[in-house]
């Protein structure tokens, strides 16, 4: 495996403090954004110690990650684990109790890109072909609403259970990651982010002009791109921290 890798994180303009965490373990094929909730101090510990607690047990795992034949079930482990960290840091805590954060993960392996996601952090695939698609999906009450037919995607971006997330690492007690197998393609780009950029755009078109358009204009800088899209997000009001991992499978 052999990848490309472009990253940045933002505060944004209205917040006084980034929740965000991103985590990347180039050689195992790990990429990782965490978006914490639960104020000030609780959402960026909360996404720090999953993103901490991930890492340290893929990288323990090493290539013993080949020889196991359930791969969404040792990803679940993982999340549980980090759920546990964090529950366990707010029980030391009281401060921090209610804090939680979201997850949006890629790990390539077996063949496979495994997208795992819980809360509403996205992953998004641009295919070799041109061909753009979101691969997690938003566990939400909105996305819920959206499911069921009770709202359509535009009123979703103004409805006031917008932000209203059904899952949480470290916060729901009984986690249900949604975990979707890609084929591993030389040529494809995946991009991981924080809600505070997809939020600010009015639909997953526009983020996919912007990337590659950026693309082409950087000669295919991957930071250059995680910051135009940080840039554009901010450009459109910045309410909240922004963070983006872009990573192209190169063999």
């Amino acid at each position: 495996m052999n990848f490309k890798v472009g990253c940045k994180t933002d505060i944004g303009k209205k917040k006084s403090n980034n929740e965000d965490s991103y985590y990347v373990l180039e050689n195992i094929g790990l990429f990782g954004v965490a978006d914490g909730m639960g104020g000030h101090a609780g959402g960026e510990i909360a996404s720090k110690i999953a993103a901490e607690t991930i890492v340290k047990s893929v990288a323990g795992a090493g290539d013993k990650i080949d020889k196991i034949n359930d791969i969404p079930g040792f990803i679940n482990n993982l999340m549980t684990i980090a759920s546990d960290n964090i529950k366990q840091e707010a029980l030391n805590n009281p401060s921090l109790r209610g804090m939680g954060t979201t997850i949006i993960q890629t790990l390539c392996v077996k063949g496979k890109v495994y997208v795992t996601n819980i809360g509403d952090s996205r992953c998004y695939k641009l295919s070799s072909d041109g061909s753009f698609c979101l691969v997690s999906h938003d566990q939400s009450q909105i996305q819920d609403y959206i499911d069921d037919g009770l709202i359509t995607e535009q009123q979703a971006k103004v409805h006031p259970m917008r932000h209203v997330i059904t899952q949480a690492v470290g916060y729901s007690e009984n986690l249900n990651p949604r975990t979707v197998e890609c084929e591993y393609r030389v040529g494809d780009y995946y991009m991981l982010c924080s809600d505070g950029l997809n939020d600010q755009f009015n639909n997953d078109e526009e983020i996919k002009d912007i990337m590659v358009k950026s693309l082409a204009e950087t000669s295919g800088d991957l930071d250059g791109v995680c910051q135009k899209l940080v840039d554009s997000a901010n450009d459109l009001g910045g309410r909240d921290n922004i963070t983006v991992v872009i990573f192209k499978i190169v063999e």
